[in-house]
C-alpha cells in the first residue's frame, strides 16, 4: 500500500509539474526555452507512466537518463553543424565531399556506442522489461511529438495508437 501510495504522490506531482510548466510556457520573453522545459516535463512524466517507475527506480533512474539525454542532444548539436555543410556539396572537392561522408558515418558509430553505454547503465538501474519499455516509451513519445506537430489525429497514420 505505501509503495502504490508513493507510486501514486511521484505522479501527482509529475502532474502538478506539467500543469506549472504550462502555464508558464503562455508568451513572453524565452518562449522557446519554456517550450522546451515544458515538452521535457512532458517526457518525463509520459516515460514515467509508461514504464511504471517505483519511487526508489525513479531516484536512481532519471539522473542517469538526464546525463544520457544530455549528452545525446550535444551530440546530435555537434552533428546538426557539420550537416550544414551539405548545403554546399556542388562546391566541394571530391576529397571534401569523402570527408563528409566518413564524418556522417563516425556520427552514427559514436550515437551507438552512447546509446551502448547508457543500455548497460540502465539494465544496472531497471528490469530489462523496463529497459526495452524505455525504447519504445521514447518512440511513441516522439512519434506524438510529431503528430502533434502535423496536427494529425492520435490514431491516425500507420495503424498505431
Amino acid at each position: 500500500m505505501v509503495n502504490k501510495f508513493s507510486t501514486l504522490s511521484f505522479s501527482t506531482i509529475l502532474a502538478i509539474i506539467l500543469f506549472i510548466q504550462t502555464g508558464w510556457a503562455q508568451g513572453g520573453p524565452g518562449q522557446r526555452q519554456e517550450r522546451h522545459e515544458q515538452m521535457e516535463a512532458r517526457r518525463i512524466a509520459f516515460i514515467t507512466r509508461e514504464l511504471s517507475l517505483t519511487p526508489a527506480e525513479a531516484k536512481a533512474f532519471w539522473p542517469v537518463y538526464n546525463e544520457y539525454h544530455e549528452k545525446r542532444n550535444e551530440m546530435m548539436r555537434k552533428h546538426r553543424s557539420q550537416r550544414q555543410q551539405l548545403n554546399n556539396l556542388d562546391r566541394l572537392s571530391e576529397q571534401e565531399l569523402l570527408l563528409i561522408a566518413d564524418a556522417e558515418i563516425a556520427n552514427m558509430e559514436e550515437m551507438a556506442a552512447l546509446r551502448r553505454e547508457y543500455h548497460e547503465k540502465f539494465k544496472n538501474i531497471l528490469p530489462v522489461k523496463k529497459v526495452i519499455e524505455l525504447y519504445e516509451a521514447e518512440r511513441n513519445f516522439n512519434r506524438n511529438l510529431l503528430r502533434e506537430s502535423r496536427g494529425t489525429p492520435r490514431g491516425a497514420g500507420r495503424g498505431r495508437n
